[in-house]
């Protein structure tokens, strides 16, 4: 049995005639009459009596004919499913981001306008290091992230730059290089050659990292690492 066949039925028993059933199907009555023979000689039942004027159905023939609509209801909703799916409107994505991500309102603007879009895609995020979510994508546990660069092992991975941000320090609030801070000219990063820095771990966002002890080297000092915190937050406690 195909799905053909039931499609045969159903336009036979709504028609209730064989002729204008092979009309609405576009195909020529004689084949269709031997369809719903074949039909009926698979199920072992009679599905039609046959009238000088038409067919009707027989009380088989109506359970049938509801469980017929039923089964290609489901189809076309599997196929519906399917093809929203295949199209990235239907489904599951799962997207990474370090914990620094959201600082930025790019990054909540984007989710919330993607679920906004895509109202039947369960989106679900996960929060990790950078070198831990671009481990995450090689190994397909996740299909996207927003991660800090450079990263290293990006090879087989499509790495698109979104934005550009500036880099800046953090100080207590008392600190003697803050003293007139939003009057005075930014400092150099030379003037931070004596300060102890806390940095984010290496190994959760290398890319990070290696930016910020490169961009002292270039202003002539190796930076004195006091801490190495395991979260961008935690370096402001």
């Amino acid at each position: 049995m195909e799905l053909r066949h039931l499609r045969y039925f159903i336009a036979v028993a709504e028609e209730k005639h064989m002729t204008r059933a092979a009309r609405r199907l576009g195909i020529q009555q004689p084949p269709l009459s031997l369809q719903i023979r074949a039909l009926e000689m698979e199920l072992d039942v009679q599905l039609f009596r046959r009238k000088p004027r038409g067919v009707e159905l027989t009380d088989a023939g109506a359970a049938f004919l509801d469980r017929a609509r039923a089964i290609l209801d489901q189809v076309e909703r599997a196929t519906a499913t399917t093809r929203r799916t295949a199209r990235g409107e239907q489904g599951r994505v799962v997207v990474g981001f370090t914990s620094s991500a959201p600082f930025h309102p790019f990054v909540p603007r984007v989710i919330r306008a993607y679920r906004e879009m895509s109202p039947l895609v369960s989106l679900v995020l996960e929060e990790s290091g950078s070198s831990e979510l671009v481990q995450a994508l090689h190994n397909e546990e996740i299909d996207a992230a927003f991660i800090r660069s450079p990263v290293a092992d990006v090879m087989g991975l499509n790495v698109r730059p979104l934005l550009e941000e500036r880099m800046v320090v953090a100080m207590p609030s008392g600190h003697p290089l803050g003293k007139g801070a939003n009057k005075a000219p930014p400092l150099p990063l030379s003037a931070f050659a004596k300060e102890t820095f806390i940095l984010y771990k290496r190994p959760g966002g290398p890319g990070l990292y290696d930016t910020i002890i490169t961009a002292c080297r270039s202003a002539g000092f190796s930076p004195r690492v006091g801490q190495e915190a395991p979260r961008i937050i935690s370096t402001l406690n």
